[in-house]
């Protein structure tokens, strides 16, 4: 037996990985294990948006692009509807405009160009549209896009459809990590976090996520090609096993990164899922059941 694979008895490897057409800016989880995501071509002024299966990676589809290359976004998922926003004006914050789609097939049920989305339903849409002197609100059918009602004040039938809005994405069984706080981490943590660091100094927050028998570590070391007026960091994830700390995963996630971004992991279900170079989406099966 080689020496090696005592120490490596306990690694796992990823089970997927996607890469999307341009840095992943959002990802979303949806109704029956999918997982929307959209990216960013900077340099094309491009979006795209595509769906995987989270069991696979394999996509449901991918490179769906609307006919606003840019100023376009993910502006929820509700059940199996997944609503994009235009803007006002190129440039400007303010949302303008919902187009609505099948999450399973990436096709187009509905849209319209003048209403803001405010929240949603898990049967309709409420949007509101500004006028010179006031804001009209809009119930909408979700699947048909049907303007249901219109409320030029606010009655108690829109409080009560506001009432029953319910979360833009599917969160079953989703974690996300913390901020790492030194003065309430308990010592196995503490233990396992100069573990993963081996001696070296952080930089930047620090994020950690325990469940199950496991406790994961994102943080930034400064890179060996940083310069003092020009400091570059890497971005590392560390998988532990408890107890014992055995260390089942270590990678350098992103590298040469201007600076430190955060949201880099979170759990779904089984898996742990992490974004690689900015682009890449990868799964690690961390539990069998």
């Amino acid at each position: 037996m080689k020496f090696a694979s005592i120490f490596r008895s306990h690694d796992i490897k990823p089970e997927w990985a996607f890469t999307a057409e341009g840095v992943l800016w959002r990802l979303m989880c949806a109704v029956g294990g999918k997982i929307v995501g959209e990216a960013r071509d900077q340099e094309r002024k491009s979006a795209s948006f595509f769906c995987l299966d989270e069991q696979t990676g394999v996509p449901f589809w991918k490179d769906l692009r609307l006919e606003e290359p840019w100023w376009v976004g993910i502006e929820a998922v509700i059940g199996d509807t997944l609503l994009f926003h235009s803007y006002s004006k190129p440039d400007m914050p303010q949302h303008r405009g919902v187009r609505a789609f099948n999450v399973q097939t990436g096709g187009e049920r509905w849209r319209n160009d003048d209403i803001t989305f405010w929240f949603a339903t898990t049967e309709s849409l409420c949007g509101y549209r500004d006028f010179f002197e006031k804001r009209v609100a809009y119930e909408l059918d979700l699947k048909s896009g049907d303007v249901l009602r219109s409320f030029e004040d606010a009655p108690r039938e829109l409080l009560d459809l506001k009432s029953a809005a319910v979360e833009n994405q599917d969160l079953e069984n989703v974690v996300v990590p913390e901020p790492y706080d030194d003065t309430a981490a308990s010592d196995e943590i503490r233990g396992l976090l100069a573990k993963a660091l081996r001696g070296a100094n952080p930089v930047g927050p620090i994020d950690v996520l325990r469940h199950r028998d496991c406790v994961a570590f994102s943080y930034y070391l400064k890179a060996s090609r940083s310069q003092v007026d020009r400091p570059l960091f890497n971005c590392n994830l560390c998988v532990f096993r408890v107890p014992g700390g055995d260390r089942i995963f270590s990678e350098i996630t992103n590298s040469g990164l201007a600076l430190p971004v955060p949201d880099t992991f979170f759990l779904r279900g089984k898996r742990l899922l992490y974004i690689k170079d900015q682009r890449t989406l990868v799964s690690l099966r961390l539990w069998q059941s």
